[in-house]
């Protein structure tokens, strides 16, 4: 009877080790990050958990929207809006659920982003400027 229990307690201690190494191995291939950061895995949890709501939803306003057109052959704009806002705001969720999170880089690649946009509207400005100058000679 020991005997059969303690093949029992090391098949499940081997599976249990097994499954703890595969998912750490996978994490790590997802996310690209050797060790991988388990940091990551409450985020991870809590942005597949806001998917799965944001899908519920998403099937919901489908279906009002459907029954909606079916009854009045129309639907609301207001309400594809809706749809609209529920489906990038689960696309985000997706976009960012495997990113590394690195604020820090991303704030800096926001700041350039920004600066450039600042130098291209400056250089819109002066050949609006310039064309301005440019028909009022020619008048």
């Amino acid at each position: 009877m020991l005997q059969v229990l303690g093949k029992i307690a090391g098949s499940i201690l081997r599976s249990l080790f097994i499954s703890i190494v595969m998912f750490v191995i996978v994490f790590s291939v997802i996310t690209g990050e050797f060790p991988p950061n388990f940091k990551r895995v409450t985020n991870t949890f809590k942005n597949l958990q806001q998917m799965t709501q944001l899908s519920r939803q998403i099937q919901e306003q489908q279906k009002a929207l459907k029954d909606q057109y079916a009854v009045h052959g129309e639907v609301d704009d207001s309400d594809v809006e809706a749809l609209q806002e529920l489906n990038l705001k689960r696309a985000e969720l997706g976009a960012g659920l495997l990113q590394a999170e690195n604020p820090a880089s991303d704030n800096k690649e926001t700041n350039e982003l920004k600066q450039k946009v600042k130098e291209l509207e400056t250089q819109l400005f002066r050949l609006q400027q310039r064309v301005s100058q440019l028909e009022s000679k020619s008048k």
